[in-house]
């Protein structure tokens, strides 16, 4: 479930978590219902807003932690309010992670997974590892390597071939790529990601033909 004002960040999330099976969003838009809604729609964990014109994050954050029926609740804290001061405001009212926005779909993605394996998972909760030929890849650790060997990839470069590995021998469209390797509230020119797949390539030496480049359409990785 997410309390969250704007529609945005909202369908953002959604297709965030289209990358793996077994997850639905509900959304709850005003504040001041989060928590009957939590109450009445029991979800498996909540990504809270913190600044909301209607309300307060942190409030909601704190009514959830004193209502028996959602105490244990796990909560993910969603917010622009990135000090020290900010995120340990909101560990100690009981969060369980904290996201600066703008943020992107993998780090989400691997937040809300953690989160999860701690509190008891969902049933049908994404895979953190995926494995393909040779490769083998941790989006919690966020490790790559290739036939045992470590691989140094940049953040992005780790979020493209974690997408392309976890639907290894499906083409993957630019524009999917593009999406789910963005951070959310920032523009990213479409041409970095041929710049990413460039540096995968040269980086999987003798491997490199493992991505292969379907013209005017996106990638797909070949075991």
């Amino acid at each position: 479930m997410i309390v969250e004002d704007d529609p945005a960040i909202v369908k953002a999330v959604e297709k965030t978590l289209t990358m793996s099976p077994g997850f639905s969003v509900e959304w709850v838009q005003d504040p001041d219902k989060a928590v009957s809604e939590a109450i009445s729609r029991r979800p498996d964990l909540v990504l809270l807003d913190v600044r909301m014109p209607s309300g307060d994050g942190r409030m909601v954050l704190q009514a959830l932690r004193e209502n028996t029926a959602t105490r244990s609740l796990p909560v993910i804290l969603l917010t622009g309010l990135a000090s020290e001061a900010d995120k340990v405001l909101g560990f100690n009212l009981g969060a369980d992670d904290y996201v600066v926005k703008p943020f992107g779909a993998m780090e989400l993605m691997a937040r809300i997974q953690a989160v999860l394996r701690r509190s008891g998972p969902a049933t049908g909760a994404a895979a953190t590892a995926v494995s393909a030929g040779g490769l083998e890849l941790d989006s919690t650790q966020r490790t790559a390597k290739l036939h045992g060997k470590e691989l140094t990839l940049q953040p992005r470069e780790f979020e493209v071939l974690f997408l392309l590995a976890a639907h290894a021998g499906k083409t993957l469209s630019r524009d999917f790529l593009i999406e789910h390797t963005s951070s959310y509230g920032r523009r990213v020119p479409t041409r970095s990601l041929d710049t990413h797949i460039k540096n995968l390539r040269r980086k999987l030496g003798a491997k490199s033909a493992m991505i292969r480049t379907l013209p005017k359409v996106g990638y797909r990785l070949e075991p």
